[in-house]
């Protein structure tokens, strides 16, 4: 690796490390601060939400390197911890799981801008190699006469006597050599002679005492008192001989002259890069990076709580809705199929209790008809579900906004049926909870009585039924016992300061960032360059680049008037991951003023010292291979929160949970690739209250990648003539001159050799 790359790669470790003296530092913004751009200065009157982040994270990262820009990604991509860890702690090699990992999460390529919304599916390695690929070195013509008048001088004849009388056929190179090998052979047997008397020591001296340790050293001096100078005569008598052929000191400087030359690094990029290539079961091939700090995937936990991520109760209403959907049709399924057991009387029970359960419903139905006459069944059941098995002295009030949600009603007539089934509800949870058990029991009896028939096929069928029945219960179980705490924390107070979007703890190597603006940013198109401008605005960027819902987006981009003046305060904790490759060299880009290209694209454009924006971006686009990470941005811990001054609108605030539990992210967050309902496979949880809105997310989240530009491609084309300097010469001439030196030197020393090959029509002519 150049130099200059190892520079580039410390000052990414130096200003990681930077990021632990200052984790006790809270950094925030809000709209009145000071702009930090004047890419935020032309975005209007408010700057665009986007712009903002991105400055955000640029200013609290640092770096001031004039070649490399942060591209952030629209929305993020969350990363698993179990992909990359390995017990680094005990010295334990990467597995080659992890290499393979590791090296796709920082070898893809971007399309040079600020804000993208993936990565171009190209990959370093392979634009690396292409780039290697269209470079050929020029060659300097006053060098290379050079480097002949050395090769002729090193291929004089030199006849010399090594003791066997005058021998001839030798050059200065070889009789140079011989003579310097016989000299570096007596200075191998000298060090031999010595090794071999500590040995002898070492053996007739046993241990390593004081007293042991002084009679070794006194031996020892005194046997090379004795022998030593003889054996330095015999070494010099060699060095002298080299010397009166020639200085060792000479021919290293004659042998540095023909090793010199721009080009040949290009090879060794090459040949590095085929090296270190390992092929993959799935058809690729992994290049193996270095990650700074070396345990960063310790770095991908989270300080969350289970009360940080415990959902609100309407959101947790929602879950509960389609779990009792569920048990209701397993419940139908398995009552059609016990429909078989011949003997009605073991059913009785189970059909009593059905009934009594309809009963106790349809009572319920009747008084919340008189104040609510919308209510579907299904709507109902959950609502009596929830106001049954509350333990709220004062229900209409603790479960108005829950009720209110999930009606789409205002508050007050929600409590109105709350109050309604006030005396309704727990006959009914008491109905039900007998009609499952009874259910249980008549499964259980079905069970015995096709194991006693041997009606095997018909135990098989009901089996997975009865389990997936219990599996379902547990689940509304554990959902029912959130609602019963999340009601609690709901009613308590929550700051309306920020501080509830602190994260808990800030570990070292990371950066506390909070952040402060309103929905009227969201708004605003960035005006940076962006490959995934239509996600950086609106509905679209507010649901971090994607919705599952229609309605969803609608309800944001419809009620933009209305949330003006929601505020966002957003808080997490981020740090800077770099990157590091030994096989990869960008400083042979800095040669290729003396190369030619083979091909009509550049490599990349002479930008340099021109700003990062759309101009320099498209220039660069428009190149093999314009940049490449050194990078990556970890967040963690990052909570973002909704409030508003007055009541927070309940389809804004259930446009947030529901698209949340569906794993979908918020602006440059995303959430997991999941679009399950349950939220168990969402990264991300939404809690709600009057005034506002917060969703958490659970995994860490790469924010994007710094990227460095490549050197300018200065290389010219193998038609085009190097006009203003004359010193270099075309791979033809190169080839001309370095035949006619051969020749030149073989009819001189060597054409009686040369006669005896050349044909008899050849020899007369």
């Amino acid at each position: 690796m150049d130099e200059t790359h190892s520079d580039n790669q410390q000052s990414h470790i130096n200003e990681s490390s930077q990021q632990v003296t200052s984790t006790t530092t809270t950094i925030s913004m809000t709209e009145a601060a000071p702009r930090l751009s004047a890419a935020l200065d032309n975005a209007g009157e408010v700057p665009s939400f986007a712009d903002q982040l991105y400055e955000k994270i640029t200013s609290v990262i640092g770096g001031n390197n004039p070649n490399q820009f942060f591209c952030m990604s629209l929305p993020g991509m969350q990363i698993d911890k179990n992909l990359y860890s390995y017990d680094i702690e005990n010295k334990q090699p990467k597995p080659p799981l992890v290499e393979a990992n590791e090296s796709k999460l920082v070898n893809r390529l971007f399309d040079a801008c600020t804000m993208t919304g993936s990565d171009n599916g190209r990959h370093l390695q392979t634009q690396y190699k292409s780039a290697l690929d269209m470079l050929t070195p020029q060659l300097n013509g006053k060098l290379f006469d050079a480097k002949s008048k050395l090769r002729k001088v090193l291929m004089t004849p030199y006849p010399y006597n090594f003791g066997d009388g005058l021998t001839t056929g030798f050059t200065l190179q070889q009789v140079f050599y011989r003579l310097y090998s016989e000299y570096v052979d007596a200075k191998q047997a000298w060090a031999k002679v010595q090794l071999e008397k500590k040995a002898e020591l070492d053996a007739k001296y046993p241990g390593e005492t004081k007293e042991t340790n002084r009679s070794k050293q006194n031996d020892y001096l005194d046997w090379y008192e004795t022998t030593a100078e003889s054996q330095l005569l015999k070494v010099q008598e060699k060095l002298g001989k080299v010397l009166n052929v020639f200085s060792p000191g000479d021919m290293e400087i004659i042998t540095g002259i023909l090793d010199s030359g721009a080009g040949r690094e290009i090879a060794e990029a090459r040949q590095t890069l085929a090296n270190v290539q390992k092929l993959n079961p799935d058809g690729g091939y992994v290049y193996p990076v270095t990650l700074y700090p070396e345990n960063w995937f310790n770095l991908l936990d989270t300080s969350f709580t289970p009360i940080d991520l415990l959902e609100s109760p309407a959101a947790l209403a929602q879950q509960l809705s389609v779990l009792l959907v569920q048990r209701s049709n397993l419940s139908m399924t398995i009552d059609s199929f016990l429909n078989i057991l011949p003997d009605p009387a073991m059913l009785k029970d189970l059909k009593d209790k059905q009934d009594a359960a309809k009963k106790e419903l349809t009572t319920a139905q009747e008084a919340v008809t008189k104040v609510y006459s919308a209510i579907t069944n299904d709507t109902l059941k959950l609502v009596v579900d929830i106001v049954g098995r509350s333990n709220d002295k004062d229900k209409s009030k603790a479960l108005a906004g829950t009720t209110s949600r999930i009606l789409n009603v205002d508050p007050e007539v929600a409590g109105k049926v709350i109050t309604a089934l006030t005396d309704n509800a727990s006959k009914c949870m008491q109905a039900q909870d007998e009609l499952i058990l009874a259910a249980q029991n008549a499964t259980e009896s079905a069970m015995k009585y096709f194991e006693a028939k041997n009606l095997t096929q018909y135990k098989s069928m009901l089996l997975p039924l009865q389990t997936q029945l219990k599996r379902t219960e547990d689940d509304i179980a554990a959902v029912r016992q959130q609602i019963s705490l999340a009601s609690v924390m709901q009613q308590a107070s929550k700051p309306i300061d920020g501080s509830d979007v602190t994260p808990n703890a800030v570990p070292n190597g990371f950066t506390q960032v909070l952040i402060e603006s309103t929905m009227a940013s969201v708004s605003q198109k960035s005006s940076s360059a962006s490959s995934a401008s239509e996600s950086s605005y609106r509905s679209s960027f507010f649901f971090g680049g994607y919705s599952s819902s229609r309605s969803h987006r609608e309800s944001i981009d419809s009620r933009e008037s209305e949330t003006r003046n929601v505020k966002i305060q957003i808080g997490m904790s981020i740090a800077k991951v770099s990157i590091g490759r030994e096989w990869f060299n960008p400083g042979v880009f800095l040669l290729t003023k003396d190369m030619y290209n083979t091909s009509s694209k550049k490599i990349a454009p002479n930008q340099k010292g021109k700003p990062f924006q759309e101009t320099r971006f498209n220039a660069m686009n428009d190149c093999v291979f314009p940049c490449f990470p050194v990078a990556f941005i970890i967040a963690r811990d990052v909570t973002i929160k909704f409030s508003s001054d007055q009541a927070m609108s309940s389809s804004f605030a259930q446009s947030v949970e529901d698209h949340s539990s569906s794993g979908g992210g918020f602006f440059i967050f995303g959430g997991s690739s999941s679009s399950s309902s349950s939220s168990a496979s969402s990264n991300s949880r939404a809690t709600s209250s009057a005034n506002s809105v917060t969703v958490r997310f659970t995994s860490p989240q790469i924010l994007g990648y710094y990227l460095e530009a490549t050197p300018a491609d200065e290389s010219m084309t193998l038609s085009e003539v190097r006009n203003a300097n004359g010193d270099y010469i075309s791979i033809l001439d190169f080839i001309k001159n370095f035949q006619s030196m051969l020749d030149d030197y073989n009819k001189t020393y060597n054409r009686e050799t040369l006669q005896m090959y050349i044909p008899r029509n050849e020899s007369s002519e």
